[in-house]
């Protein structure tokens, strides 16, 4: 991997600060309500919003006369606090729909496309309602069959990763699928009922491969699901795979239900310790079968996996044969944003997290607070991937000029991936411009 360090500091990675567009009027009002206990003088306010003095007074001037904010003297200082009534809190309400509208999710959302979705009009809706990647149960498809649905997601998004999703014990079936995945150049393979590295490692051979070492660049990425078979040895399993399937449903049997919620947060963790990322499914959104709306408590089993750290959310009956399929990608993206737009992302503020060196020599110069935006160049995804289970607060942009990783990175947690035409084994400042003047182009970031 070449290196390159210069101002805007980088390991495969420049770190550029931008701040993201939003009225002085929205900054001021916003952070007075996130402060409603405090009082704060204009020279305060002006500081620690990032506007000058005279556009402070102006602003909160007008605050005052609209009944956004209360005034009062102490000694020689005027001091001004946030009015908490209903009008501001319509106020603030309407800043937070206005970002979230802008601002996509950054627990990304997998779909099973079959019976229902399994055709360009429907798989174009989910893409417009936030799908980033989509799945094919093979349990479902004959090859021929499969290759159909391949070619209506190719067709309709030709950017969105495809998993196919390998069931069952039975090699000779596993080893039939994986050359049908390498010959249709399938970005990821699941794998289920694997309990040890000895049975991976087979795997890696019909893949074409030897170890996760060789898993570089434009190669089909290994995911494996995490059943009760494999809990002995599930620490194991993380290393030696690309990332993890957290199938709720294989996880545990119904006499050990209880234990469901500790094992989801332990298995996430993990993978998030090794930089892999995890796919949370099953049961999400069971309602919206037969439903336009969730039920209550499916929004807080969504939330919990949201705040869990979860990498991706994967949508299995919901858009296979569920009647709502289009409603129910989009149910799962609002609640989704809903949670992150609350959510205290300091994942970079752990000591834990800095085992990466990669993650260290971005902050060794700089508080992870005041980087809005964290732009890698990379020819093969890892930085992105490591990068991502940081979880930092800013947007993180990864730049590849291969098509395949591109799709590869849609799967990561808070990756905007980007596609830039140039040579990534030897990267000079040209193609570090172009990364930015691209970023720029799509609006990942402003000037």
């Amino acid at each position: 991997m070449q290196t390159f360090i210069y101002r805007y500091y980088s390991l495969s990675i420049n770190v550029i600060h931008f701040l993201t567009k939003m009225t002085n009027k929205a900054r001021v009002l916003e952070f007075l309500y996130k402060n409603q206990d405090s009082e704060y003088n204009i020279n305060q306010l002006s500081r620690l919003v990032g506007i000058s003095v005279g556009s402070g007074f102006k602003i909160l001037k007008e605050f005052e006369k609209n009944g956004y904010v209360s005034v009062k003297r102490k000694n020689n200082a005027v001091l001004y606090k946030i009015s908490a009534n209903e009008k501001t809190r319509k106020a603030f309400d309407a800043i937070e729909n206005k970002r979230s509208v802008k601002i996509r999710h950054r627990t990304k959302v997998m779909c099973t496309i079959r019976a229902n979705s399994n055709n360009q009009s429907t798989i174009k809706k989910l893409m417009e309602k936030g799908m980033d990647a989509a799945r094919i149960d093979a349990s479902h498809y004959s090859r021929d069959s499969a290759f159909e649905v391949i070619k209506n997601i190719r067709e309709a998004a030709d950017h969105i990763p495809i998993l196919i999703d390998i069931p069952g014990k039975d090699i000779t079936s596993v080893k039939s699928w994986i050359k049908f995945a390498v010959k249709n150049d399938l970005d990821f393979v699941s794998i289920s009922y694997v309990s040890n590295a000895d049975e991976i490692e087979a795997i890696y051979r019909h893949l074409g491969y030897s170890s996760m070492k060789e898993v570089i660049g434009g190669k089909i990425k290994l995911f494996v699901k995490i059943g009760e078979h494999a809990l002995r040895k599930y620490k194991e399993i993380i290393e030696e795979v690309y990332g993890v399937i957290l199938d709720r449903n294989l996880l545990a049997a119904d006499k050990n239900y209880e234990t469901l919620p500790r094992l989801q947060k332990s298995i996430i963790s993990e993978c998030n310790k090794h930089g892999k990322p995890v796919i949370v499914g099953s049961q999400l959104l069971e309602s919206m079968n037969q439903n336009r709306f969730p039920s209550k408590a499916e929004v807080y089993d969504i939330a919990n996996a949201v705040l869990d750290k979860a990498s991706c959310l994967m949508l299995s009956d919901e858009t296979d044969d569920g009647n709502y399929p289009a409603e129910a990608a989009g149910t799962l993206v609002k609640i989704i944003k809903n949670v992150e737009m609350s959510q205290a992302l300091d994942g970079w503020n752990t000591e834990e997290n800095l085992i990466h060196p990669i993650g260290a020599s971005i902050f060794e110069e700089d508080k992870p607070t005041n980087i809005d935006a964290i732009l890698i160049i990379t020819s093969g995804g890892y930085t992105a991937r490591v990068v991502s289970s940081r979880r930092p607060r800013c947007k993180i942009i990864a730049a590849t000029s291969s098509k395949k990783i591109f799709r590869q990175l849609n799967i990561l947690w808070g990756v905007e991936p980007l596609f830039i035409k140039s040579n990534l084994e030897d990267i000079s400042n040209e193609e570090k411009k172009e990364a930015l003047l691209k970023a720029l182009e799509k609006g990942f970031i402003k000037k």
